[in-house]
């Protein structure tokens, strides 16, 4: 009984602490942003960047069609200027229906003209504003602006940056091509060196592209499609990979979960697709000489997907040739990514990591000239095992 008195004043001051739902909002007070484009504005400070917001219509998205009535647009573009982004952002909350609601941004498109200037300031509102989640992917827009890009009009999934990250998840987990650079990635990596961000291309006309008519037809007359690897480095674009040495990257990082890869096949080109279903990677660095030397090792398990040629996969040796071509095809992709980083003098693998793991004195004395000077430099040793596990259903080929 002594403590009665103090229970009851705990509980309540746990009643009175208690938030509730205070900052609750409804969701018809708050426009919900899809996706986020940035574009370098006009040359006047006042207008340096260009910011457009792509916004859900939740009655198109949640209603679908009635009858043979055509709907309106799943989303809504807005875009403005401001010396900031935070002020062109408030321009468009003049604009917009309700408060902008931006917890929910599924991909931001960077225009390839505000790139190549450089994009370090672009992030610092992002990373800032607690409003932002920075696990966003986010991508370059190769040859055109964020703005179009956020116009175009999607089949299938109605909501078009919804669509973007989709494509992006399949072309790096399905076919092992271009990596997803979340916000908070591509923030870290951009105050230690260069990195990787990969691009999007608008195909078609981007009028066209802007119209709803764009997705009521068999072929959409304009598309977003993911392609090329930018190289970033000090903040600015400096140059595109595309294809194998693009692939490349995934396969230097271990991020590889599926991909094809084609042989030739006696004499025809590319006949043979193999479906690599396993890969690791493994890099080591060892310091001889006071010259770092990098050591790739990958190893690649997959099955033969297709023959376009005649060949008998019951033979053990055929086997063991095509994974010797394997091997080496994997190898000449790596060796060209290499090639190309180190004339760049871009390390987008963050070999200099793994540098300054092996030898800390040795990184504290040189990892200001590691890009310009000693990577381009480095010698990196590629081996390569591939493995063929399984020829599918056929052994022999109907061919002939």
């Amino acid at each position: 009984m002594q403590h009665k008195p103090f229970m009851i004043f705990f509980l309540f001051f746990i009643l009175f602490s208690l938030s509730g739902c205070w900052d609750s909002a409804e969701l018809q007070d708050l426009s919900i942003i899809s996706g986020i484009g940035i574009d370098k504005g006009s040359d006047d400070v006042e207008n340096r960047y260009q910011t457009t917001v792509q916004i859900i219509n939740p009655s198109q998205v949640a209603g679908g069609q009635q009858g043979s009535k055509v709907q309106a647009s799943p989303v809504t573009t807005y875009t403005s200027t401001g010396s900031t982004i935070s002020e062109s952002l408030r321009k468009i909350s003049h604009e917009a229906p309700s408060e902008l609601f931006f917890p929910h941004i599924q991909v931001m498109l960077i225009g390839e003209e505000i790139a190549k200037e450089g994009i370090m300031e672009i992030f610092d509102v992002i990373e800032r504003d607690s409003h932002f989640r920075v696990l966003f992917p986010v991508l370059i827009v190769k040859g055109q602006t964020a703005e179009n890009a956020l116009k175009i009009t999607t089949p299938l999934i109605a909501i078009p940056s919804q669509k973007v990250l989709q494509s992006l998840q399949s072309a790096e987990k399905i076919w092992g091509e271009y990596p997803s650079t979340r916000a908070d990635q591509a923030i870290a990596k951009l105050g230690e060196g260069s990195l990787a961000i990969t691009g999007i291309q608008i195909i078609g006309d981007v009028e066209n592209g802007n119209k709803t008519t764009n997705i009521q037809q068999v072929s959409e007359k304009s598309k977003l499609e993911i392609i090329g690897l930018s190289v970033i480095k000090n903040g600015k674009l400096e140059k595109w990979m595309e294809g194998d040495s693009a692939r490349g990257f995934m396969w230097i990082n271990d991020q590889i979960s599926r991909t094809v890869i084609s042989l030739d096949c006696k004499k025809r080109k590319d006949a043979l697709a193999i479906e690599v279903a396993r890969a690791q990677s493994d890099i080591k660095v060892q310091i001889k000489n006071e010259k770092p030397v990098i050591f790739i090792d990958i190893e690649a398990e997959g099955s033969v997907l297709e023959t376009q040629c005649p060949i008998e996969l019951d033979k053990g040796n055929i086997i063991e040739k095509m994974e010797e071509q394997l091997a080496k095809e994997i190898k000449e992709e790596v060796f060209s990514t290499i090639k190309a980083t180190q004339e760049e003098k871009s390390d987008l693998f963050g070999f200099g990591e793994y540098v300054n793991i092996e030898d800390k004195a040795y990184w504290k004395k040189n990892k200001n000239k590691w890009e310009n000077e000693i990577f381009p430099e480095t010698e990196i040793n590629i081996n390569v095992h591939a493995a063929i596990r399984r020829s599918g259903m056929r052994s022999k080929s109907y061919i002939k």
